[in-house]
């Protein structure tokens, strides 16, 4: 039953989540294939990580077939000067199309990888949105969807943030978590936050 199994947490948050504390977790990097860093999310990593973070990023796709992160698949690299354990790129800037698939994937693969380095903690932006064009209504569908199967499953993972922008695209977050908290398992719980502060609980 949902009641025995332990607790997880997904916190609604905005503003610049390369300032999140993630003591044990990981910062998820919306990327390109060739894994350089330019603007939104990538771009404050590119600030914040320090002067070599770009040469990290070269290093780990040196390792690389074709040296080029396929669409959809996720890899890790150290933070830099991020106060986060890990870095997970996932790869969605130069791939054929930005659709549902490649979107769930790239949040499937985040998952799977974080709990693979035995983190507990783990940060997404809004996939895809931005940038690639994907739609937010339709990213916070797949996103719900996908959270409510994966992180009750998870063996390490049980702190999920999901870091939007301030205004619009947080309201949007906080309106679609009240209509669809029901949607969770009830060992999930949901948080709004702003600013660090709680500020409704939903579920």
């Amino acid at each position: 039953m949902d009641d025995e199994k332990p607790i997880r947490n997904l916190i609604i948050t905005q503003g610049d989540m390369t300032l999140l504390p993630l003591d044990d977790g990981a910062l998820v990097n919306p990327s390109n294939t060739g894994l350089i860093l330019g603007s939104g999310v990538s771009g404050a990593i590119a600030r914040r990580g320090g002067p070599y973070m770009q040469q990290t990023l070269h290093m780990a796709r040196s390792q690389l077939r074709k040296n080029r992160l396929d669409p959809g698949k996720a890899i890790d690299t150290e933070p830099g000067q991020l106060n986060c354990k890990r870095l997970i790129h996932v790869s969605i800037v130069g791939a054929k199309k930005i659709n549902d698939r490649l979107i769930s994937n790239a949040i499937l693969n985040a998952y799977d990888l974080a709990d693979e380095l035995k983190l507990s903690q783990l940060a997404f932006p809004a996939v895809g949105v931005g940038a690639a064009g994907f739609p937010l209504p339709r990213f916070l569908e797949i996103f719900w969807k996908i959270t409510a199967q994966e992180l009750p499953r998870l063996n390490h993972v049980h702190q999920v943030f999901l870091c939007l922008y301030e205004g619009e695209e947080f309201q949007a977050a906080c309106n679609f978590a009240d209509e669809h908290a029901s949607e969770f398992p009830k060992n999930i719980k949901i948080e709004i936050s702003e600013s660090g502060f709680t500020s409704g609980v939903f579920g």
